[in-house]
């Protein structure tokens, strides 16, 4: 493929091992990234500038800016003999990873990047690269990053060369979280995806002969092992006919598409997903005091960048939302994340879910380990509130995390507001996570837990529920 191809030509950059510089990219051999505090600075080289710059002065290119499909672009250094051609972007709020992702949010990447291909091929341009490490989210809502990734389409070639990277990277992780369980948290240490050599030994030999597996793993196979003995080779032809080009690419984007939709898994449900409704830990008159008391504690802060954590069925990163917050919102059950990616979708709610485990969050990943940072790292200094609601015994007890890490982390992820809900040792979820330890946990008190958080906050408000829950509106000391 001609992917393959051009990355056998990248040009490796020396990084200095300072951590604290700036990581650009270096895979693109028509180009690099650095992200900095005032913008994404691209940096273009040639020959691929000339295409780039004509791209971004089509009408075509302000639209799918306007729309929020493709990211915005301003030509900030113009190519010389002596320097390349620099671009800079906006930076999208909160960068999250496909590993982060739930089956919601990797169909509407790849359903972003089919259409996106679609309507640039309508006016003679195309995606060369279909990956969804080259798309952002803001809120609900995708956005491609790669602006490299267009290119002027051979009008008499019927083939889109990003077909295979898009089967490899979004279409078998996919077939395989669906058919084989195989977590879409491993595509971490996979960013070129999964070969059909890798699916097609693990399928049953039923699945092989039915679609997405047929076409996209159980023939590429078969092909390979014929190439290979001696079989022919194939080679792509050009035809005359430019519209006939045009309508074969077309219909191969809305075929994959199609497909890709069809292995979409359906609702499972879990020990969380109906967790609202089904606990029964908390009262009536409760449930209003914890939705009071988080409305007031978000009226009191008025935040800009909230982070939600263990936001379950999302009824408080929406109340964060509604308030004109941007709101990450976190849990570990990665059925529930994608329920609230479906509620969400089309509501214009500011709001990511994303499948993250607070006490074994993403790590980075990468050349050097700097490639893709760690959430912990994109979370320092941006939410300036977190909320953590029913979530501290879970640290506390499953997990087994001291109180005094807990705070550390707590001042480390907020700017300045905390709203955190202490569970008591008497309380029945409290129990079940002892499961009859008591001794063992006797140390963890609502004293200490107090004498851990002011060493880094004041408390701002508290209530009391009659449940014996205690809610608690912390601020960073100094604020």
């Amino acid at each position: 493929m001609l992917v393959r191809q051009l990355h056998k030509q990248v040009r490796v950059e020396v990084v200095e091992p300072n951590p604290s510089l700036p990581f650009r990219t270096f895979r693109d051999p028509a180009g690099s990234v650095e992200i900095r505090r005032d913008g994404v600075y691209r940096t273009v080289l040639s020959p691929y500038d000339a295409d780039i710059l004509a791209f971004l002065e089509t009408s075509l290119a302000s639209e799918l800016v306007a729309q929020g499909q493709l990211v915005a672009s301003e030509v900030v250094a113009s190519a010389s003999d002596i320097q390349p051609l620099v671009v800079r972007h906006p930076r999208v709020s909160f960068r999250s990873y496909p590993w982060e992702w739930s089956p919601r949010l990797w169909l509407a990447a790849a359903e972003l990047t089919l259409n996106l291909c679609s309507e640039l091929l309508r006016e003679g341009w195309i995606l060369q690269d279909a990956t969804p490490l080259n798309v952002l989210f803001r809120g609900m809502q995708p956005v491609l990053v790669d602006v490299l990734s267009v290119r002027r389409a051979d009008a008499h070639l019927p083939i889109w060369y990003a077909y295979g990277q898009f089967i490899r990277t979004f279409l078998l992780p996919m077939l395989a979280f669906q058919r084989l369980g195989w977590p879409l948290q491993a595509t971490m240490l996979r960013r070129d995806g999964y070969e059909p050599e890798e699916l097609y030994g693990a399928l049953p030999w039923y699945a092989r002969l039915h679609q997405p597996a047929l076409s996209s793993v159980t023939l590429p196979v078969l092909l390979a092992r014929h190439t290979r003995i001696g079989g022919a080779s194939f080679i792509s032809r050009s035809v005359n006919d430019p519209e006939i080009a045009k309508q074969v690419i077309l219909k191969t984007l809305a075929r994959l598409g199609s497909r890709i939709r069809g292995i979409m898994p359906s609702r499972r449900p879990s020990a969380w997903t109906d967790y609202a409704q089904t606990a029964t830990h908390y009262s009536a008159e409760d449930h209003v005091g914890k939705r009071e008391f988080v409305i007031r504690s978000l009226a009191a802060s008025k935040p800009e960048r909230v982070l939600d954590i263990g936001s379950n069925t999302g009824v408080y990163s929406a109340i964060a939302a509604d308030g004109g917050a941007e709101v990450v919102a976190i849990d570990t059950d990665l059925q529930t994340v994608d329920r609230l990616c479906v509620s969400f979708d089309r509501s214009g709610k500011n709001i990511l879910p994303l499948c993250v485990d607070l006490s074994h969050p993403t790590p980075s990943v990468g050349w050097r380990n700097q490639e893709s940072a760690s959430f912990l790292d994109r979370c320092y200094g941006h939410f300036d509130m977190v909320m953590m609601l029913a979530v501290l015994h879970h640290l506390l007890l499953r997990s087994q995390v001291p109180l005094d890490r807990i705070a550390v982390l707590c001042r480390d992820l907020t700017t300045r507001n905390i709203v955190i809900e202490w569970v008591p040792s008497t309380d029945v979820k409290f129990k079940e996570l002892v499961r009859g330890r008591d001794t063992l946990y006797a140390h963890i008190t609502e004293a200490a837990f107090r004498d851990a958080f002011v060493k880094y906050f004041y408390v701002v408000a508290e209530t009391k529920l009659s449940n014996d829950r205690i809610l608690i509106h912390f601020r960073k000391n100094g604020y």
